[in-house]
């Protein structure tokens, strides 16, 4: 009876083996064909399709394959241009996590090392819509190769910082962080340039999982490099910096677009270059750059100093706070009067407002910009307090901890694929793979932080993953939704989805700092300012102290971030949704996108799908930056060869309504043309 049952336990366990290896090989398998397929490496099925170049569906069309075939090309030329800046903002972002306490040592500050990440998160942070609207005035290409070469300054600036010097290290990361600004929203805005939605949609799962595999390796790798020299943890920026600049200049400098018209200037300016160049400075919002970056670098700096530098109520931390606050809310008044129609709109018609007001009010912008907010606090967390925990309470040095956090990159790997799926193919929205995001980062930080507590080894690391396939979800969905919501104002809506999550990183960073100092104690008489070995080698019963004490600080961060996590929650399930088209056809065919600006549950309660009162937009948006196809709207006043600034024009707007006989119509309302015809 016992041989049996072992028998049949063993027999068991071999299924259970035998059906997880099949579902990995089956995982990897569905993967590898995705990604042939967008690289343009497989050949589908035929099938009959019905697009807009032929009155009946057929097996092929030559206009279709030929926009395939461009738009192939085209993917590789971003893929191989774009592919070494984005692992290195990615990677530049973690690679201190499990360096970071060994830095700090160095130089002797411990109780500053949150400066080292703050220094980084904050510019990175504050200068994400500067360089929007760099990308807009002065190109793609210029300012993302600036973007560049502030990398090689500040990693060079890092590198060569003397242990005596840690404003200057402070300085290199600040510098650091402002050109990973530029390099995160310059490559999201050239991702969806040129393309639909739905072709976005795939260029940004590729560069997703770039990111996530560089977030990842990004404390392994610093772990290892701490080994040999903390000071190789920034000097590695410097030959993959340089090489980047090589390849956007070789394969991308005649592909990406360039200064945007400024319809204002461009009917009154002189034509020569310089004099071009000095109009487009005019139209940069200086005022409101200057508020923004004011404002928010006060705030960011009293939430740095409360806590293990200065008190909460003393003058230090409350000034700084409430004049940031107060510039804030001017900024915010300002970019308000900039409006059109306000009073600075009218006194300066040729400025271009950092954000415009509409966008800013917009709620599902807020939604998402805090969805984001939520992302970056929660990665952070795990890189920068896990590490901590391995490091100060498992005992692991820099290397093993940052081999610890590699499950964060699995996660982050299905949590991408699975949201690329749901929205190219089932249901085809982007607000289900928000909200399963959401949900993800709510039950694994909460999980996270009992695990913690209990030393739960498999429950630690199985959420760590959790909240890696969290923040995947919401990689390729987040800016989708924007996008797609907001199809003329890309580089406002991508910065400003981008500029919440490092400020979610800092703003967490900092809290979870605060109280970590505050429940571990670390102005305690333990000597940490050699290395952290010392808290072993003391006598058994005052390390198992200090150790508690630590492992307690990080257990009471967690739990401090927590609600922010559930506010989450039930913040994105008051998203709209944007609906992507099944991705079969023309170019036009599959830049048809439905719209729900409401509250995607009460639509559905409202059955507003089935009374077809969702707005179907942005078939203009492809147009708007493919000059290859000029005759796709002739007849019309909007040229799609210009490429104006999406604040200048009236691209196609296709609003769906009901028409005789029970049929739906469309109505395409363009600037000097007003027609109607039927729907496809």
């Amino acid at each position: 009876m016992v041989v049996g049952a072992v028998s049949t336990a063993i027999g068991a366990v071999m299924d259970l083996v035998y059906a997880v290896v099949n579902s990995i090989l089956s995982f990897i398998a569905v993967g590898t064909g995705f990604i042939l397929k967008a690289l343009g490496l497989s050949k589908p099925t035929p099938k009959a399709i019905q697009c807009s170049h032929q009155p009946e569906p057929t097996l092929e069309c030559p206009d279709c394959a030929t926009e395939q075939t461009q738009a192939t090309k085209y993917r590789w030329k971003i893929i191989l241009g774009l592919i070494l800046p984005f692992a290195l903002q990615s990677l530049d972002t973690t690679i201190v996590a499990t360096a970071l306490t060994t830095i700090a040592v160095k130089f002797r500050e411990l109780e500053q090392q949150n400066w080292i990440v703050s220094s980084f998160n904050l510019t990175s942070a504050a200068f994400i819509p500067f360089w929007g609207s760099m990308a807009d005035i002065f190109g793609r290409h210029g300012t993302i190769q600036a973007a560049m070469l502030l990398m090689l300054v500040g990693s060079a600036l890092c590198t060569a910082s003397p242990t005596n010097a840690f404003g200057l290290l402070l300085f290199g990361r600040a510098v650091q962080g402002i050109s990973c600004a530029g390099l995160d929203v310059v490559i999201r805005v050239i991702l969806v340039d040129k393309v639909s939605l739905r072709e976005s949609s795939t260029n940004w799962t590729i560069f997703s999982f770039v990111g996530g595999i560089s977030f990842g390796l990004g404390p392994i790798i610093g772990g290892y490099l701490t080994k040999v020299d903390w000071r190789w943890c920034f000097g590695i920026n410097l030959p993959v910096a340089a090489a980047g600049v090589v390849t956007v200049l070789w394969f991308l400098r005649k592909e990406l677009l360039g200064p945007q018209p400024i319809a204002q200037l461009e009917e009154t300016t002189e034509t020569g270059r310089r004099t071009r160049f000095a109009y487009r400075l005019k139209t940069i919002d200086y005022w409101g750059q200057a508020m923004f970056l004011l404002g928010f670098g006060l705030v960011m700096l009293a939430l740095t100093w409360a806590g293990p530098i200065y008190a909460w109520d003393s003058p230090a931390v409350l000034v700084p706070l409430c004049v940031g606050a107060a510039i804030i809310i001017a900024w915010g008044i300002w970019e308000y009067l900039m409006t059109s129609h306000r009073m600075l709109g009218l006194k300066w018609p040729w400025k271009t407002p950092m954000v415009k007001w509409d966008i800013l009010t917009d709620r599902n912008v807020g939604l998402l910009v805090y969805s984001s907010f939520t992302t970056g606090m929660a990665m952070f967390s795990v890189f920068y307090f896990c590490s901590i925990y391995f490091i100060l309470v498992m005992d692991k040095d820099p290397a093993d901890a940052g081999i610890s956090l590699i499950y964060f990159t699995p996660g982050v790997a299905v949590g991408i694929y699975t949201s690329s799926l749901m929205t190219r193919f089932w249901p085809r929205n982007t607000y289900c793979p928000i909200l399963i995001g959401s949900i993800c980062h709510a039950v694994g930080i909460g999980i996270l932080a009992w695990a913690l507590w209990a030393e739960r080894k498999p429950v630690i690391y199985g959420m760590v993953g959790l909240i890696g396939g969290g923040s995947g979800f919401r990689f390729v969905s987040v800016p989708l939704h924007g996008i797609g919501m907001f199809p003329k104002h890309i580089a406002t809506i991508v910065s400003l989805i981008a500029v919440a999550n490092p400020l979610g990183g800092t703003i967490g960073h900092t809290l979870m700092s605060t109280v970590f100092n505050n429940v571990a104690s670390i102005k305690s008489k333990i000597d940490l300012t050699n290395d952290f070995s010392s808290i072993h080698d003391l006598p058994a019963e005052e390390s198992e102290a200090a150790v508690q004490k630590i492992k307690m600080g990080v257990v009471w961060a967690y739990i401090t971030i927590t609600p922010f996590m559930v506010l989450c929650v039930l913040a994105t399930s008051l998203l709209g949704a944007v609906i992507l088209p099944k991705g079969k056809g023309s170019e036009q065919d599959r830049s048809n996108n439905i719209v729900i600006h409401e509250p995607y549950p009460w639509a559905l309660f409202k059955g507003s799908q089935r009374k077809k009162s969702w707005e179907h937009v942005e078939l203009g948006d492809m147009d708007e930056l493919t000059p290859h196809r000029p005759d796709r709207w002739e007849n019309s006043a909007y040229d799609p060869g210009l490429s104006p600034l999406r604040e200048e024009m009236t691209p196609p707007r296709v609003v769906y309504a009901p028409g005789r006989e029970g049929h739906m119509s469309a109505r395409y309302e363009r600037v000097g043309r007003d027609e109607t015809a039927p729907a496809a």
